[in-house]
């Protein structure tokens, strides 16, 4: 008659298994503090006034910020558009590759559009690649220029 011993975990092993997942679970919210801070940080360099509210969940508690001018500084200049891209599709697309995306913007008759991303993060991303494959059709995807000021002629 043989027992075997390794067919029943140990409690040594059962609660060092424990502690790794509890381990694991601290690196993930530490990871999303961390990016909280990051996104915040770039948000207050692009002069942004920003309120951080916090909500408690059965979760956990969860942090938010908000623009408080409610002006999108994450804006982005995607072109040429053909007829095969519509705004669900791009915004499908952004948002798969990059982040968040607000609103976009599509410009009759200059075959472009304008993306307002919702974090630095999405916006970053997706200025630093450029570019984006959106039904076979690559765009690119860039920086959009603050329109210049012109005052009304009398």
């Amino acid at each position: 008659m043989s027992t075997s011993t390794a067919e029943v975990p140990c409690f040594k092993c059962i609660s060092y298994r424990a502690q790794l997942e509890q381990k694991e679970a601290i690196i993930a919210k530490y990871q999303k503090i961390v990016q909280f801070q990051n996104d915040l940080i770039q948000d207050f360099s692009h002069g942004q006034k920003i309120t951080v509210t916090t909500s408690t969940t059965n979760s956990g508690t969860v942090l938010a910020a908000h623009d408080k001018s409610n002006r999108c500084y994450y804006r982005t200049y995607i072109g040429p558009l053909t007829d095969e891209v519509d705004k669900g599709s791009l915004k499908q697309c952004l948002e798969k590759s990059f982040g968040p995306v607000n609103n976009i913007d599509f410009i009759p008759g200059k075959s472009c559009a304008f993306a307002n991303f919702s974090s630095p993060t999405a916006y970053h991303n997706a200025v630093s690649e450029g570019a984006i494959m959106v039904n076979g059709i690559v765009l690119s995807v860039e920086q959009a220029k603050k329109p210049k000021y012109r005052p009304f002629k009398k």
